[in-house]
């Protein structure tokens, strides 16, 4: 398999071949013929401008330009009457304007075709030396009559020797070019290709469980972007794994508790007061109590795990809010009574939601029963919700000692416990508020929460009417 350096550094001397010989084309196959045309056409425009100086008077300067014209260009003119009188005669061939080749037929079919009001061109070759010529005719016209005739004898060999040289030059740009583009395309591709080699390093270690390696680039463009990436990526994967072991480590101390406790209770039940209808009715009691932790822990795990994975749909229907929130309070009555901490309903409307009733029920119960586990007793959770234009926020407060600035960023994460913050232990599997993260992003609702320090904390979030 060829190497992406390898493609590079061909694609680049294709290009540059490709250039060349473009170049060597137009410059030497096509070369005369542009030459020639163009300076046919010069020759043209010129000799007709100096010939109309002998018909406005200005005879002197005509020969004088007409002398300069041969001379410069190395031409041999003839200005003829229409009886084929020479008028004047100038350049390298001498009085008369005959050359060895021009034989008096050619000049004659020339001066004819001009006659005729055209313009005429003929290639003409030195029988003995090979040279080549061109005889243009031009009509000379006065007061808009034909009056005359101009010859025009033109080397060609200025082009051929102007044709060699390119050739030369040419070769040698090629080469020079041909050396440069090996050198640079070969640096190019070497320079390109090094960092995508670094970044596959890197990924391959990353692979290989060692998240700390870092793609060392000080590149701004896409290869640059393409590291940083692939550094974000490290660390992320970094943050998966550790919340991985914590997570395998939090199950375990959860699950372990409860298990021992059962065991505990079990042993003793069988052991020592299995015929003690009050001690053993107490005790099942309690294993009832861990059975049913258990179950819970195993129930949000499996909850939080299918919203997270995608593997659920939401349901959703429209439904008056109040209802829900009435509903759910009411519930709480019994658990008020026990923990010394009242649940109360605040601002209810009728607004109608259009969402998942069931989650967003569930969302209820998890952050209200996260404000009773942080109040003590005395204090109060409270629930309301505030109608605007287009979204119902709901909000769940609590008056408990609140949750340190540091510690807000962490609170969504699974298996976060807070009495970390409060220093009050209560029953729970830390995994609430990753459930209701995850439900109300399903929803693509916004949410947050805002604590202060020994005042309280209220959690908050906005569904669509």
């Amino acid at each position: 398999m060829k190497s992406i350096g390898f493609k590079l550094w061909a694609g680049m001397m294709v290009l540059v071949l490709m250039v060349l010989i473009l170049l060597w084309f137009f410059q030497i196959v096509f070369l005369e013929s542009f030459y020639t045309s163009m300076r046919i056409s010069d020759m043209k425009k010129e000799g007709a401008s100096i010939v109309k100086l002998l018909y406005d008077g200005s005879k002197a300067e005509f020969e004088n330009k007409l002398d300069a014209f041969a001379f410069n260009n190395n031409l041999s003119v003839e200005l003829l009457d229409l009886d084929r009188n020479s008028i004047y005669t100038t350049g390298s061939t001498g009085s008369g304007g005959q050359m060895p080749m021009q034989r008096n037929i050619v000049r004659k079919e020339a001066f004819q075709e001009v006659i005729s009001g055209k313009e005429v061109m003929i290639p003409l070759t030195h029988p003995r030396f090979g040279n080549k010529f061109m005889l243009i005719g031009l009509p000379v016209k006065q007061s808009g009559q034909l009056s005359g005739v101009l010859l025009i004898n033109m080397p060609l060999a200025p082009v051929e020797d102007t044709a060699l040289i390119l050739k030369w030059q040419l070769f040698y740009i090629t080469l020079i070019l041909l050396a440069a583009a090996l050198l640079l395309s070969f640096f190019l591709s070497r320079s390109f290709t090094r960092p995508i080699l670094e970044i596959k390093k890197v990924s391959e270690t990353m692979a290989s469980g060692d998240f700390s390696a870092k793609v060392k680039l000080k590149k701004k463009d896409e290869i640059g972007k393409l590291a940083e990436t692939i550094n974000y990526l490290g660390q992320q994967l970094a943050q998966i794994e550790q919340l991985r072991k914590d997570l395998i480590a939090n199950i375990s101390h959860e699950l372990r508790t409860p298990l021992s406790i059962i065991r505990g209770y079990a042993e003793t039940i069988r052991d020592v007061t299995g015929d003690i209808p009050e001690k053993r009715e107490k005790q099942l009691e309690i294993m009832i109590e861990e059975t049913e932790r258990l179950s819970k822990i195993v129930d949000d795990i499996l909850n939080l795990s299918q919203l997270q994975a995608a593997h659920f749909q939401l349901n959703k229907s429209r439904f008056p809010i109040r209802d829900v929130l009435e509903a759910v309070v009411k519930r709480y009555d019994v658990l008020s009574e026990t923990t010394g901490v009242r649940v109360v309903l605040q601002n209810s409307n009728l607004a109608l939601l259009e969402a998942d009733k069931k989650r967003i029920e569930q969302v209820l119960y998890n952050l209200i029963n996260n404000g009773i586990n942080h109040t003590p007793p005395g204090g109060t959770v409270t629930v309301k919700a505030i109608d605007s234009m287009k979204v119902v926020r709901i909000e769940v407060s609590d008056t408990g000692s609140g949750i340190l600035e540091e510690d807000l960023p962490h609170i969504w994460d699974r298996f976060y416990k807070a009495e970390k913050t409060t220093g009050k232990s209560f029953m729970g599997t830390g995994l609430g508020l990753a459930i209701v993260k995850s439900v109300l992003e399903a929803h693509q609702a916004t949410y947050g929460v805002e604590s202060k320090k020994d005042v309280g904390t209220t959690f908050w979030f906005e569904l669509q009417k």
